[in-house]
């Protein structure tokens, strides 16, 4: 049996369906997909019988096989893997974007986050949730997120993922978050990992299943479209900013203070629709 250790919503389940249909010829003849994207479905047959299992191994202090596949991500990734844990951590199914609404029961319903109503009701007392004030204002939670972006090492998911760590005896493949989302270069990385598993005669047609995993990837672009905007205020250029979601109102303040020093506005309900106001805000 080989470990697939990973932290929610970097693509382990994903990977799992992969390596067992791909690599090891264990029968999957179902697509792993579920309605929000997450490879969640699983045959009994298929559970019976695969040898990549893939779980939370490290951040739930689970036995570990000595062979290991741990999926790294960086800073950079941040954005993304933090989306997808929102919406597919133990199938949360939480709309980060409307997060604001119905706050305090979205994150209770979570074993995920539920832990995230205490600290938000410790570093904003004055807008506590509860069972009886539900909602959240936006700019309140997009000034909790904020700080993750700003300072990534303290990032909650940073911290999982530093927790991934073995023995020098264990067999480590390391696979990177940012390989799921180009074709050629994951392919080349389930070779190497064929190779690494001990089976050197595959073909591996990998294109129809990788575009049913991309096509449900609906935060892939998020990240560019920060670093656009970012981009465009440090130039001075004036851009129309569409509606973003919460997180990436979060990315990109928690950027912009740390480039340019100076904090963003707090009590703002709605975002800025374009970097003209954000450029005379931060008086450049």
């Amino acid at each position: 049996m080989i470990s697939i250790d990973f932290v929610p919503g970097s693509h382990g389940n994903f990977l799992e369906y992969i390596c067992n249909k791909f690599v090891a010829n264990v029968p999957a003849d179902f697509m792993p997909f579920n309605s929000l994207g997450a490879c969640h479905n699983k045959s009994q047959n298929y559970q019976q019988y695969k040898i990549f299992i893939a779980d939370h191994y490290s951040l739930n202090s689970l036995s570990l096989y000595q062979k290991i596949i741990r999926i790294n991500f960086d800073f950079e990734d941040l954005l993304a893997v933090s989306s997808l844990c929102f919406l597919r951590a133990g199938d949360s199914n939480i709309d980060i974007d409307t997060l604001e609404f119905d706050t305090y029961n979205k994150l209770m319903q979570s074993k995920y986050f539920s832990s995230l109503i205490d600290r938000i009701n410790v570093a904003y007392p004055e807008h506590k949730i509860s069972e009886e004030t539900t909602n959240c204002p936006r700019y309140v939670l997009r000034e909790f997120f904020k700080f993750g972006f700003k300072h990534p090492e303290l990032h909650g998911l940073i911290q999982y993922q530093n927790l991934l760590k073995y023995p020098d005896n264990y067999n480590v493949f390391d696979f990177n978050f940012k390989d799921f989302y180009n074709y050629k270069i994951f392919c080349d990385r389930i070779h190497t990992l064929s190779i690494w598993y001990g089976n050197t005669d595959i073909n591996l047609n990998l294109k129809t299943i990788w575009n049913e995993f991309i096509k449900r990837q609906i935060y892939k672009n998020n990240k560019n479209e920060c670093d656009f905007i970012i981009d465009s205020v440090i130039n001075l250029q004036n851009v129309q900013i569409k509606k973003l979601t919460l997180l990436q109102e979060s990315y990109i303040n928690g950027k912009l203070e740390k480039t340019f020093n100076l904090e963003m506005p707090f009590v703002q309900p709605n975002y800025f629709t374009d970097t003209k106001d954000i450029i005379e805000y931060l008086c450049l």
